[in-house]
C-alpha cells in the first residue's frame, strides 16, 4: 500500500487543505475546481480515469458530489510534495462571455434560471431570443457593473460562476499548484500528467463531454474597449495571473 493509499482509506482526524481538491481512487493527482474555467469536462475525466467509462450522467456531472472523492485527508505535506496537484484557469474575457451567454443571455437553459432571474433583475439587463450586437453589448456592461458590487460585498452573495479565479487560488497559494490555461488544456495537461498517466492524452480524447455556451456573435465581435476595461476594472488579478501563467506556458507545447 502506498503513501497516498493509506491516506485516502485512513485519513487524518480533520479535513486540510486537501478539502478544495479532488482526486481519484487510482491516481494521486490533486485538482482544484474553479468554475466556467472547463470544469465539466474534467470532472467527467476524473469520472473516467477511475472507472473506463463515461458518468451515465455527463452533462449534469456536478449534481453527482457524491461519485467523486476529495483529497480533504491527506496531509498538507503529501499536496505541497506532489508534482501531480493543479488548477485550470481561463483568459476572464472569455471566461465571462461564456458566463453571459450561456448563462444569462440563453434564454433555453432551464437549469439556471435562478440565476438568471437573479441577474437581470438586479442589473437591469434586456433579455429576449431576438436580441441584437448592440443589445447583447449593453447587457455585458450592466452585468459587470453589477458583479463589481456583488463582489464588493454591496449586492449579496456572489455566485461561484462569475467569483474571481483569484479567491480559489488564494486559498491555495501556499502549496504551490501547477497553473494550467483552459486553451491549452489539450496539451499542457498530458505534459503534466503523463508521468504519472502514460495514456492521459488517450483518456483526454475519450471523454468528449464540453460544456459550450451558444454565442450569436463571437468575441471578436461583440468586444469593445468598453467591454474590456470593466473585466479587467472587475477581475484584475484574474488578468494579470492569466497573462503570466500564458506566457510561461508559451505559444504550444514543446516540440522534440
Amino acid at each position: 500500500m502506498t503513501e497516498f493509499d493509506w491516506f485516502t482509506r485512513k485519513g487524518l482526524d480533520k479535513p486540510g487543505p486537501g478539502r478544495f481538491f479532488y482526486t481519484t481512487r487510482r491516481y494521486p493527482l490533486f485538482y482544484l475546481q474553479i468554475t466556467k474555467c472547463g470544469c465539466t469536462f474534467l470532472r467527467n475525466l476524473l469520472y473516467y480515469l477511475d472507472h473506463d467509462a463515461l458518468h451515465p450522467d455527463s452533462t449534469r456531472i456536478h449534481a453527482h458530489e457524491a461519485d467523486f472523492l476529495k483529497a480533504d485527508r491527506i496531509p498538507r505535506r503529501f499536496l505541497r510534495e506532489s508534482p501531480y496537484l493543479f488548477a485550470v484557469i481561463r483568459d476572464p474575457v472569455d471566461r465571462f462571455l461564456s458566463l453571459y451567454f450561456d448563462k444569462l443571455a440563453n434564454l433555453e437553459n432551464q437549469h439556471d434560471t435562478g440565476m438568471r432571474t437573479r441577474v437581470a433583475r438586479a442589473a437591469g439587463l434586456k433579455l429576449a431570443s431576438d436580441m441584437s450586437l448592440d443589445d447583447h453589448r449593453e447587457n455585458c456592461l450592466k452585468t459587470l457593473a453589477w458583479f463589481e458590487k456583488n463582489l464588493a460585498g454591496e449586492a449579496g452573495k456572489p455566485n461561484p460562476h462569475w467569483q474571481r479565479q483569484s479567491l480559489r487560488l488564494n486559498r491555495i497559494r501556499d502549496l504551490e499548484p501547477r497553473l494550467l490555461t483552459l486553451g491549452g488544456l489539450s496539451w499542457q495537461l498530458p505534459e503534466l500528467l503523463s508521468p504519472l498517466i502514460p495514456d492521459i492524452a488517450e483518456k483526454m480524447a475519450a471523454v468528449r463531454v464540453r460544456n459550450e455556451s451558444r454565442k450569436p456573435f463571437g468575441r471578436a465581435e461583440i468586444m469593445t474597449p468598453e467591454i474590456a476595461a470593466a473585466v479587467l476594472r472587475v477581475y484584475p488579478e484574474d488578468s494579470e495571473t492569466y497573462v503570466r501563467v500564458a506566457a510561461r506556458w508559451g505559444r504550444g507545447p514543446k516540440q522534440d
